[in-house]
């Protein structure tokens, strides 16, 4: 008779256990894309994804540029500022020319970011950044705050 409430008891922990995996694989290998700004015809947007199923802290950045002039941007340079509570590591451009994006035939400049926050859950991901670029012949700076990530998950 002691028999059933532990076998009424046992499916509830057996059916909750695999429900967090499932959605950490799904969560791993889905991206979402945050706008990190346009300025002067240079747009950059970061796909984010996770890497990492067992570190839900640590998530992957693709810095993606995408040039809307009628002329390479020449040069191009990104400086990224984290909060102390983010850990990162910046691996360099693909390129450091931007073509004219046009078309999906247009290879894209990338850039791999790769940040831990230690503080998931608490505070959200925030990127300062500094881009630099000559175009038609200008040397173009500009500084942009990214904090478009959604609370909770990068």
């Amino acid at each position: 008779r002691a028999a059933p409430p532990p076998a009424i008891s046992s499916p509830a922990p057996t059916m909750s256990a695999p429900s967090p995996t499932p959605s950490a694989s799904s969560s791993a290998s889905s991206s979402i894309t945050v706008q990190g700004f346009t300025h002067q015809g240079l747009t950059v947007e970061f796909e984010c994804s996770k890497t990492d199923a067992w570190n839900k802290q640590h998530s992957l950045l693709v810095a993606k540029f995408i040039n809307k002039t009628d002329a390479p941007l020449y040069g191009l340079h990104l400086q990224v500022a984290v909060p102390k509570y983010v850990t990162m590591e910046m691996k360099p451009p693909t390129s450091t020319t931007v073509p004219v994006t046009a078309g999906s035939s247009t290879k894209l400049v990338t850039q791999r970011i790769e940040v831990t926050n230690t503080m998931l859950g608490t505070k959200n991901l925030m990127l300062k950044l500094k881009a630099s670029f000559t175009s038609k012949g200008n040397k173009v700076e500009h500084l942009a705050t990214c904090s478009g990530f959604p609370a909770g998950q990068y």
